[in-house]
């Protein structure tokens, strides 16, 4: 096992990246996106008027096995995912994620909810991962991968701005069935755009992921190879530090803002600010980084950049200026770090020890599930325990400083030197 070298052709010759690899997922992830992002701002309240039991169990057990399978179910399936192949396995869990949406707006019993929420979020965990691996074995060097994850970063933006507002359109409780007749279709136009075009841009060669070799997700060898590294280990801390401080804004932010903030349109103008920013900005925020890295700069201290950047936009909410100028300080210093963050934890796990690109991605799915878990859970728990305690302010400075100062410790060092004699991942002949 080494550091991942670059992609190569059968015989041994740098690859070329496929161009039309990347605007063909975008179309895929705009529309996959659209169904997600126009469920998930009333997934709850839909849960809660299907469900028979009691509002806060039916909720609160629907929320966490949809978006805890969301984070881990393709780890469950790995094995066979591999075996399918791109086009098979991605079409596959688009009609498993479009089935399990539509007949939620058909069930009430709260088992058969829970149950088709699994399946609806082992469709979008598998969609998810195997177009972050299909940019990772098939378009060569950090440089390129994150231009390709940023053009994936926007089409999740666009859709993730849009999404509220076809909710808001299809969606009059308590029939969720218009609204989820259009989630469904939303993942299976992109299974048919999958279907018919990507055989034709991806190579027979190169159909497949390559599997762990130990079955397992991830194997132990993998394990230890990251252990290891100091470079590998800080990538995989960095990244659950950042996935736990970005967690906040759909967490305590969003409950701050309720609490706080009474005019519905600013409200909304806030929520929505990320999503808006990233569709604009991010081209140009992907040129600036691409120039960074051309320099030498890591990805994970590109990562840790955008931690930093995250714990600085929680600190206004702390500091006692007014709140309208909080929030808005907030949001533009959070849109700035989103633009790095999240093409970025990609582009940085796609480079780490393993036999596979798709066993690196899986350590990304583990990093990002644990930071987000237990970021929701602080900032939906501890956030309201000390918001009626009146230490609000307390909550935003202890995150922002405790992220910024275990961010700067981790990077204090130079561990991001690649073992000698691996290849740079410049995306060029070395």
């Amino acid at each position: 096992m080494k550091w991942l070298p670059k992609p190569v052709t059968d015989n041994g010759e740098s690859m070329e990246s496929p161009a039309s690899i990347t605007p063909l997922l975008a179309v895929d992830n705009l529309l996959s996106n659209l169904g997600q992002y126009s469920l998930v701002p009333v997934l709850g309240v839909l849960i809660a008027a299907q469900g028979s039991s009691s509002e806060a169990t039916a909720v609160g057990g629907g929320l966490f096995v949809y978006f805890a399978t969301v984070g881990l179910g393709s780890l469950v399936v790995n094995r066979w995912v591999a075996r399918l192949g791109y086009v098979a396995a991605i079409c596959l869990s688009s009609v498993l994620a479009a089935a399990g949406f539509f007949t939620l707006g058909y069930l009430h019993d709260p088992g058969a909810l829970l149950a088709v929420l699994l399946v609806a979020g082992l469709g979008v965990s598998v969609h998810q991962v195997l177009g972050r691996v299909l940019i990772a074995e098939n378009i060569a060097g950090d440089v390129e991968r994150n231009k390709a994850y940023s053009t994936m970063n926007v089409a999740l933006n666009a859709a993730g701005a849009l999404g509220p507002f076809i909710a808001s359109a299809a969606y009059v409780s308590p029939d969720a069935r218009p609204l989820l007749t259009v989630v469904a279709v939303c993942y299976i136009l992109g299974a048919v755009v999958m279907l018919t075009r990507l055989p034709k841009v991806l190579p027979v060669s190169r159909r497949r992921p390559a599997p762990p070799a130990s079955g397992w997700p991830i194997s132990r060898a993998a394990v230890v190879e990251v252990l290891r590294s100091p470079a590998a280990w800080r990538t995989v801390v960095v990244g659950m530090l950042a996935t736990f401080v970005y967690a906040q804004f759909y967490s305590a932010f969003a409950l701050f803002v309720a609490g706080n903030v009474a005019v519905p349109v600013f409200r909304a103008v806030l929520l929505s600010g990320p999503a808006i920013a990233i569709v604009v900005l991010q081209s140009t925020a992907t040129a600036g980084i691409a120039r960074l890295q051309l320099r030498g700069v890591p990805p994970v201290v590109l990562l840790g950049t955008a931690t930093v950047v995250f714990g600085l936009a929680v600190i206004p909410l702390g500091s006692g200026i007014p709140t309208p100028a909080a929030c808005v300080l907030t949001i533009v210093l959070f849109s700035a770090a989103e633009m790095v963050f999240t093409p970025m934890m990609s582009t940085a796990f796609a480079a780490l020890p393993a036999d596979s690109r798709l066993e690196a991605l899986n350590f990304r799915q583990i990093s990002y599930t644990v930071g987000e878990a237990f970021g929701s859970l602080v900032g939906g728990s501890l956030f309201v325990i000390l918001s009626v305690r009146g230490l609000e302010s307390a909550y935003w400075l202890g995150i922002g400083i405790l992220a910024i100062a275990a961010t700067l410790v981790l990077l204090a060092r130079r561990p991001w030197v690649p073992p000698a004699g691996t290849v740079p991942e410049t995306g060029e002949d070395a």
